[in-house]
């Protein structure tokens, strides 16, 4: 990964999209692989008593955590709008510079593939850090390139969108997170229109079978 994206950029494209957003997403397609990623993202915040999320847009995801606390930043402050209409309590911020107090938060979640605009080097100790020992991070990642008839160009190189399985893992293990679940999903046309990819045929292939991958790791105990 080279430098990675001008956020400021970045977030310039979500405010201009920000209005319709949810909507523009709500196809029957999408409803559905948002709901199989989501199901392992949210099942990791059972239990938690503060739940943050990085890159919490228009807020659809955190709404639906079940924790007594729950804060969302991105760095869209047109998105938060929307965030904050839903009755969240969200804050405009980078997730290079979470404005939140050491060890204090229980999980961290990040949807939509938000990751892949930071630098994981820098971000995931971040995320470490906000976290207390032996808390949770749960985030949706895209790879760089997937297994497909036609080869499709990789993903822009300062984006974070690991190579393989493994690279996520050691990438995850070099902040101090242990991987406890991966959840492997292949976009299909056709329902479940997210098809699950066993771990064990994903190993066997070139690249990875998998468009979406929902990781859950657990931060080492201090």
């Amino acid at each position: 990964m080279t430098a990675p994206r001008d956020r400021r950029a970045v977030a310039a494209g979500y405010d201009a999209g920000a209005d319709g957003y949810d909507a523009r997403h709500a196809d029957r397609r999408g409803a559905a692989r948002a709901r199989a990623i989501d199901r392992v993202l949210l099942d990791a915040t059972r239990g938690a008593a503060r739940v943050l999320e990085i890159g919490v847009g228009t807020g659809r995801l955190l709404a639906q955590v079940a924790a007594p606390a729950r804060l969302g930043v991105d760095i869209a402050g047109r998105m938060l709008v929307h965030a904050r209409a839903r009755g969240l309590a969200v804050a405009q911020a980078d997730g290079h510079a979470l404005p939140i107090a050491s060890g204090t938060i229980d999980a961290v979640i990040a949807g939509k593939g938000a990751l892949r605009y930071l630098d994981p080097a820098v971000a995931l100790p971040e995320i470490a850090r906000v976290l207390r020992p032996g808390g949770v991070l749960a985030a949706h990642l895209y790879p760089r390139r997937t297994l497909r008839l036609r080869p499709a160009a990789p993903a822009p190189p300062e984006l974070w969108q690991p190579a393989d399985a493994a690279a996520l893992v050691a990438t995850l293990a070099t902040a101090g997170f242990a991987v406890e679940r991966l959840a492997r999903f292949r976009s299909v046309r056709v329902w479940p229109y997210a098809l699950a990819i066993p771990a064990w045929i994903d190993a066997r292939s070139p690249l990875p079978l998998w468009s979406h991958v929902a990781v859950v790791a657990r931060l080492a105990a201090r």
